[in-house]
């Protein structure tokens, strides 16, 4: 005899990532901090590191999509 199975609970309900996770005015805060921490590593010539933090921003602001 088999023993009832616990209930699924919804894959739909919980916390989430993306613009659903996080506040809309959280999201825009953290890609305009990102942004310009970017052009700031730039400017004293940190290239790479520069890109990098841009881009962060960038994928970050996509949420605000």
């Amino acid at each position: 005899m088999e023993e009832p199975r616990e209930p699924q609970s919804d894959p739909t309900i919980g916390w989430t990532l993306g613009a659903d996770g996080l506040p809309r005015v959280a999201w825009l805060i953290l890609a305009v901090l990102l942004v310009g921490l970017g052009v700031v590593l730039l400017l004293v010539g940190y290239l790479g590191y520069g890109v990098l933090m841009a881009l962060v921003g960038a994928a970050a602001a996509v949420n605000l999509l």
